[in-house]
């Protein structure tokens, strides 16, 4: 009997070392799948997955990078302090944009690196006595983003739902639009009846998040918003891309010291409007301030800033 033979038969710890030594061996040159074998044999791929994820390996899979983004949640959120203060025009996506009147303060920043880090979010809040007057919430392209990708702004602009809506005439250049919305606040949720406007309010990246900042900051947010919105998107021909910019002013018809609305809450929708004088007045205010402040807006997007007059900054919800 050889040397080897006995130590085989006498050393079981040993024996157990070689066995491991040279299965581990083999399953370093077949896992992952060598590309000669998945060619000679197409089902050992997915026998090599099984094996990957039951020793803990399926996951590293370094050329899947929305799992990776999904696992690392590329999602960056900046909350500036609130003392900050803003007047006249904020710097947003490498442009100058005007500010409606007051001292706006700013909430948080978002940047999506999971879905568009081409495109970017800031919500500022400007308050009286404690109560919030407006949300300013900007979106906009810091480079252009497939054209499909611009769909619920599109959306935004042709709503059913809306005081008013007026869109300029469509080209293959570009589109444009503004238009005014109700919004109702209900423990902290923003309601709309308008699909597209809902799933901006509904988003749970940066509206919890910014509706959580007031409350800590111990500001109160009337029961109704009226949303005074305009979207600019141009068109990137021929690669289907495009650039835009939105710009939500929610501003309050709540009287000074007050966080309620004038009126009653079913008042505030299209078809309720015209029961209510009040409702009605405020609505009127804010359709035509949006159709002046548009064109300043407008000329930011094409960097041509010029600054306001201060009488053209005074949404119906600044409180002076």
């Amino acid at each position: 009997m050889s040397a080897f033979t006995r130590l085989w038969r006498r050393a079981p710890l040993w024996r157990a070392t070689v066995l491991a030594t040279g299965a581990t061996t083999v399953l370093s040159f077949l896992l992952p799948a060598p590309a000669w074998l998945t060619h000679s044999v197409p089902a050992y791929t997915g026998l090599t997955a099984r094996i990957q994820n039951a020793l803990g390996m399926g996951e590293q899979n370094d050329t899947d990078d929305d799992a990776l983004h999904v696992r690392d949640d590329h999602r960056t959120m900046s909350v500036p302090p609130v003392d900050a203060q803003m007047e006249g025009r904020v710097s947003f996506i490498g442009k100058e944009i005007p500010l409606p009147a007051g001292k706006w303060h700013p909430l948080l920043s978002y940047q999506d690196d999971l879905a568009h880090g081409e495109m970017m979010t800031s919500l500022y809040v400007r308050t009286n006595d404690g109560i919030v007057t407006g949300l300013l919430i900007m979106q906009g392209t810091s480079q252009s983003l497939p054209m499909v990708d611009t769909m619920g702004i599109q959306q935004q602009c042709t709503s059913s739902f809306a005081f008013m809506t007026h869109s300029q005439p469509i080209n293959s250049n570009y589109s444009e639009c503004w238009l005014t919305s109700p919004i109702r606040i209900v423990n902290g949720f923003f309601l709309t009846s308008d699909p597209a406007l809902q799933r901006l309010l509904s988003s749970p990246f940066f509206i919890p998040a910014a509706v959580e900042r007031l409350n800590i900051l111990g500001y109160t947010l009337p029961n109704v918003l009226v949303d005074a919105a305009w979207n600019r998107i141009e068109k990137q021909e021929p690669d289907s891309r495009a650039d835009f910019l939105s710009v939500h002013l929610l501003t309050s018809p709540a009287q000074p010291g007050d966080a309620r609305a004038p009126g009653a809450l079913e008042d505030w929708s299209r078809s309720g409007m015209r029961d209510s004088a009040a409702v009605s007045d405020f609505v009127q205010r804010t359709n035509d301030w949006i159709e002046g402040w548009a064109p300043y807006l407008l000329q930011a997007f094409e960097d041509k800033p010029v600054t306001p007059p201060h009488s053209a900054a005074e949404d119906p919800g600044f409180r002076g």
